[in-house]
């Protein structure tokens, strides 16, 4: 059995501060927007640029290594339409891009075929990635690494062998609106605090989200880290990963996995179709555990919140079933102190039973018993989402807000009411959810989700999310959990004069 199944089983910050800030006094007047064509050298760019400069890079395919130690450097690719600029190592060179100056942004770039690791961060304070889409880049795709402050949204990850999303030995992470799939794991936060993990559609990987603790690593815990109202679906890819690594041992089929992180919330996901296990919480296998002896192994004080929970631990992996007799929606080893969940009767618990949370059901609560989402409501009654995670509308909440805006959208019985709308550049659109069940306003083709302009957070029922539309054209929408469903997608926003 292996070792997850088993149990499922540098400066000063001041110093770093002043250091920055005298580079941006030297080097303030220096700092420029460089331009680099097609054909020519994304490095070449990078090693004239001074501090705080914007090189801007044209679509094209760039056959290069970066390595960005300069200071506030901003490495922005032109997008129009289909087309951006595409790092390709041709499966010969190592990583994408590594930066180690603070802070560092990068967005609008494609990564492809790279040996080691996609766009990787090595002790930034300050990482914005943004609007990326990485494939088939070796260990990691997007790998912040000893870095804090870090941003990665609307970026798009696949077929990576370990970790498409990766914070690693971080503080203070925000990972939201990304697309994942066909990863060994979609999204690990592993020995980082104080990161939200929120508003990603995480699919056909072999585990969805995974918030760890491992031995052998400088920062020794995982505390104050936040899951919520993520679409976890269908993680049950074949493990492809390196067998002797930790993730390269994970069983197929596991939806949101805690192993020995502490104060962890997980609340309001849509969790349905993975094949083991919905949500697990797990202590550190002790064989791990022995590797480091100041490594403490417990998965202590989570609380599982509310989270809607369908359809999970049909066809467990072989050591899922010897471990619990089976799989199910949610699983619990029985280690670790003051943890809770928050579960439906309908939940199917294998493991040890564990006690509720002491405050389930209030006002501040998420959802509370009751009140979560419901089967059916498709056009075609095949029992595909009606609802994803969103908090609890208020009774005799007032009407939605729509002062202002040019046009109304509303949705209302699974449908965009209207589906076709015009305005006039500038104008601005507001949506309001009308229905019981939680939607989004999300930018696609056909079921394809795209990045921008429009990226809704999760509506519940009376939420409002407006849009101002600068330019000319026609924006196809899409509702997020609801894609598979022909009412909620290819909704039209046509701006016009």
């Amino acid at each position: 059995m292996n070792r997850i199944s088993g149990n499922l089983a540098s400066l000063a910050p001041r110093a770093l501060l002043a250091l920055l800030c005298a580079a941006g006094l030297a080097a303030g007047a220096a700092a420029e927007t460089l331009r680099v064509r097609a054909g020519e050298s994304i490095s070449r760019a990078i090693a004239r640029a001074a501090p705080g400069s914007v090189i801007e890079v044209e679509p094209g395919v760039y056959h290069e290594a970066l390595v960005v130690d300069t200071p506030g450097i901003t490495l922005r690719g032109v997008v129009r339409g289909s087309e951006r600029p595409v790092l390709d190592g041709r499966g010969k060179l190592n990583d994408g891009v590594i930066a180690s100056a603070s802070p560092f942004a990068i967005s609008g770039f494609g990564v492809r075929r790279y040996k080691g690791n996609g766009v990787t961060t090595q002790g930034v304070d300050g990482a914005l990635f943004r609007d990326l889409v990485v494939d088939d880049t070796g260990l990691y795709g997007v790998y912040p690494v000893q870095s804090r402050n870090i941003t990665v949204v609307h970026c798009t990850v696949t077929r990576v062998r370990d970790a498409g999303i990766y914070v690693g030995e971080s503080e203070r992470a925000l990972v939201a609106y990304n697309e994942v799939h066909r990863n060994v794991a979609g999204i690990e936060i592993e020995n980082s605090n104080d990161t939200e993990v929120r508003d990603n559609l995480v699919y056909d990987n072999t585990a969805g989200i995974l918030v760890f603790v491992l031995p052998g690593k400088v920062l020794k815990e995982a505390r104050r880290n936040r899951v919520h109202s993520n679409w976890v679906v269908r993680n049950n890819t074949r493990n492809f990963g390196d067998p002797e690594s930790t993730v390269g041992s994970l069983p197929a089929g596991i939806g949101i996995l805690v192993m020995g992180a502490d104060d962890s919330v997980v609340e309001g996901n849509w969790v349905k179709q993975n094949r083991s296990v919905g949500i697990g919480l797990i202590r550190l296998a002790e064989e791990d555990a022995a590797q480091d002896p100041e490594q403490e192994p417990f998965a202590d004080r989570n609380r599982i919140g509310f989270n809607y929970l369908s359809q999970n631990g049909d066809n467990p992996h072989r050591d899922v079933k010897s471990q619990y007799g089976g799989g199910g929606d949610f699983a619990w080893d029985g280690s670790g102190r003051d943890n809770c969940a928050d579960l439906s009767d309908a939940v199917q618990r294998v493991g040890a039973p564990l006690r509720g949370c002491p405050d389930s059901g209030s006002p501040d609560s998420p959802l509370g018993p009751g009140a979560g989402p419901v089967e059916g409501g498709g056009a075609n009654g095949s029992g595909a989402l009606a609802a994803a995670p969103a908090k609890r509308a208020k009774i005799g909440a007032a009407p939605a807000n729509t002062e202002g805006a040019d046009a109304v959208v509303r949705l209302r019985g699974m449908r965009f009411v209207p589906k076709h709308i015009s305005v006039r550049p500038g104008g601005t659109v507001a949506w309001v959810n009308d229905d019981a069940v939680a939607h989004t306003v999300t930018s696609g083709s056909g079921t394809r989700v795209l990045a921008a302009p429009l990226a809704s957070p999760f509506l519940a029922r009376g939420d409002v999310y407006r849009h101002a539309f600068a330019k000319s054209g026609v924006f196809e929408y899409l509702c997020l959990p609801h894609l598979d469903q022909a009412p909620m997608r290819g909704a039209t926003v046509t701006v016009a004069p």
